[in-house]
């Protein structure tokens, strides 16, 4: 199993960020200019941390199609942390970038830092977390982020399945306040409401990490003696990771069904050996390539195309939110019927 670096909440707004710079260098050609200025296409790029599977897969497609763009990107750790994201915002704009992108790790706390970004009229756009704008006013030209509300439905189907319409479950959320928590949860306790035969007995916060996924699980498996739960549910692959070896440890693998959701090859390699018994997978690098892609586009005076969207085949749906394009890159469940099929091996 991959090892990541564990992550840690920092609690300083005066750390400085550690930065990542991505020179277009594609065929010895030399990068994008703005139209008539002679000045290097520039893009900032706040992500929620560097330290998860998901974002190293995203910023691999940053990575490629800022190439294949010929503009240069600079992405940005927000080590979890609205105050060093507000901060990088504020650097961003002080460097005058072109344009500058935002994947939140908690939203409502960057509606002050959006509302700079818009006040500077520059570019920009949201990636994977989405926001809110919660009356603020704020705006942005673009929403890429998968459909977290079609996951949060397939996990929520997938449990009844399990359980045959009937049991009772404990969930592992993701961070509070955090875009994909919201809509993710938000879907899978409306197929739960929808089912009065399965009950919501514990639900805490993972935070989105194997310690944290362990933690929660542990205190799950203490409060609920086998015979008194009957399925856990992971709001990531990476608090299952953590999750399944304080069930291992416990010795109740064979009373608990297990679902998750992201698409870790982990992941779904624990579901081929039948370790868990649900998952489903998106495509992070889908986000990476169309987020850098509408920007690039949007910065050379481009009309973006945000109907027609796709990466490596899959097609990404066109929807509104809150009255701005939101680009949705597909989610697919993952059971024992597909699990084999190559395109959902895992990333």
């Amino acid at each position: 199993m991959r090892r990541f670096a564990a992550q840690t909440r920092r609690a300083s707004v005066a750390l400085v960020a550690v930065a990542i710079l991505i020179t277009a260098a594609a065929c010895g050609s030399s990068p994008e200019t703005k139209s008539g200025s002679g000045k290097e296409i520039t893009i900032g790029w706040s992500v929620a941390y560097f330290d998860h599977p998901v974002y190293q897969l995203m910023m691999e497609g940053v990575k490629e199609e800022a190439a294949k763009q010929g503009v240069k990107v600079i992405l940005a750790d927000g080590k979890n942390d609205p105050a060093i994201q507000t901060q990088q915002l504020n650097n961003f704009l002080a460097q005058k970038v072109d344009g500058i992108i935002l994947t939140p790790a908690v939203s409502d706390p960057m509606i002050p830092a959006v509302k700079k970004v818009n006040a500077a009229k520059v570019p920009f756009a949201i990636v994977d977390r989405r926001m809110e704008t919660k009356g603020s006013g704020i705006k942005w030209d673009f929403l890429v982020s998968w459909d977290m509300v079609k996951s949060g439905t397939v996990g929520g189907e997938q449990v009844v399945k399990a359980l045959n319409g009937k049991g009772k479950i404990a969930v592992v959320e993701g961070t509070a306040g955090a875009g994909s928590t919201v809509d993710r949860g938000g879907a899978f306790y409306k197929v739960i409401a929808q089912n009065p035969g399965i009950q919501v007995v514990y639900k805490a916060d993972g935070n989105f990490t194997r310690s944290g996924g362990q933690q929660v699980t542990e205190a799950i498996l203490q409060r609920f003696p086998k015979g008194q739960l009957d399925a856990i549910y992971f709001m990531a692959d990476e608090m299952l990771f953590g999750g399944i070896q304080a069930i291992k440890n416990a010795g109740r693998r064979d009373d608990l069904k297990i679902i998750s959701c992201d698409g870790d090859k982990n992941a779904l390699d624990l579901l081929r050996k039948g370790d868990i018994d649900y998952d489903g997978i998106f495509f992070p690098k889908d986000e990476g390539v169309i987020g850098t892609r509408l920007m690039a586009q949007q910065l050379k005076g481009q009309k973006p195309d945000f109907a027609n969207q796709e990466f490596e085949g899959r097609k990404a749906a066109l929807v509104q939110h809150e009255g701005m394009p939101w680009v949705k890159p597909d989610f697919f469940g993952v059971d024992p019927s597909n699990m084999k099929d190559p395109q959902f091996v895992g990333w």
